[in-house]
């Protein structure tokens, strides 16, 4: 387990300029695992000895302001150096040093991701993908604008192939949860959600799940109608689930007036024994339609926030 978290910890690195250290502490403070930039100037002693001094000054403060959330971020500059402190579960907290010019939203995107990440590494979960998927990049770079303040409401649709698992990771991203019996979504579902973005920026999701079942496919131009971005699922076991995509596509294109932001989601990433859909395939046909994909496991959560972090992303920039 340690050894997929420094690799995880590495890529992090690898990926955002600035970052100097990071590390994954327990909820007491307690360094579970860490990794520095090897060029750093800076002795490692000296490295880890700031990481510490800075997590002993700040756990109390994080106590009391996030004890019961188990989900924050916060950032706080001391001298030239800045410090990330994010939290996607109930065991851990990843802490970033980096340089005082380093991307807030950089950072901010990149630590949810890999904070969850930890999480799953953290429970033993199997088939945890270390890798940071490219909607990641693009993420962080779409944000890096100035943000709208305020509320703002968008309609997403979330559509596919009877049993990708389009239910189950709505209730991933709401509830953090998973259920293991299906139960078919006959004609459309729909959930609303408040999703933070920052302190002054909040989307409010209304969700509309999309049955799959042939027998709704008259009504589905009254499904569509008013959307503002679009998610197309998959089944990452089911090939069929994959060449349907392009079915999904022009059913969308056909019954909207005017191209919304869309993604494709390869769901059941887990089953990793299971899979016939390569990331490969998907992309080839990600690239085709002209817009990004992202690899996800509803049963275990991993991706999921990415996903509709992304959606949201798209439509504060459509503003």
């Amino acid at each position: 387990m340690e050894k997929s978290l420094n690799i995880l910890l590495k890529n992090y690195i690898n990926n955002v300029e600035g970052i100097i250290a990071v590390a994954i502490v327990d909820k007491n403070g307690l360094i579970i695992t860490s990794e520095y930039i090897e060029d750093v100037n800076e002795d490692a002693d000296a490295i880890m000895g700031a990481i510490s001094s800075m997590i002993d000054s700040y756990i109390e403060r994080i106590r009391q302001e996030f004890d019961t959330e188990s989900q924050f971020f916060n950032i706080t500059t001391t001298g030239d150096k800045k410090f990330a402190f994010c939290s996607q579960g109930k065991n851990s907290i990843l802490t970033t040093l980096a340089l005082p010019e380093t991307s807030d939203v950089e950072l901010k995107v990149f630590s949810e991701h890999i904070a969850v990440k930890a999480e799953l590494l953290l429970e033993r979960k199997e088939n945890v993908s270390l890798e940071i998927p490219e909607i990641i990049k693009v993420l962080s770079k779409t944000r890096s604008g100035r943000l709208p303040i305020g509320e703002f409401s968008t309609k997403l649709i979330l559509v596919g192939d009877f049993q990708v698992g389009k239910t189950s990771l709505i209730r991933q991203f709401v509830k953090k949860k998973f259920k293991e019996d299906y139960t078919a979504t006959i004609g459309v579902d729909i959930t609303k959600y408040t999703y933070k973005i920052s302190d002054k920026t909040l989307v409010n999701f209304i969700i509309w799940d999309v049955g799959g079942q042939s027998d709704f496919f008259s009504y589905r131009k009254k499904f569509y109608n008013g959307a503002h971005c679009a998610m197309i699922a998959l089944d990452r076991t089911r090939e069929r689930t994959l060449l349907n995509v392009k079915k999904w596509y022009d059913d969308i294109l056909e019954k909207l007036e005017e191209r919304i932001p869309m993604i494709i989601v390869g769901n059941k990433s887990d089953l990793f024994n299971d899979v016939v859909v390569t990331e490969e395939d998907i992309k080839i046909i990600a690239d085709e339609f002209g817009f990004n994909y992202i690899l996800t496991s509803a049963k275990t959560g991993e991706n999921v926030h990415d996903a509709f972090a992304y959606m949201a992303s798209k439509v504060l920039e459509r503003l």
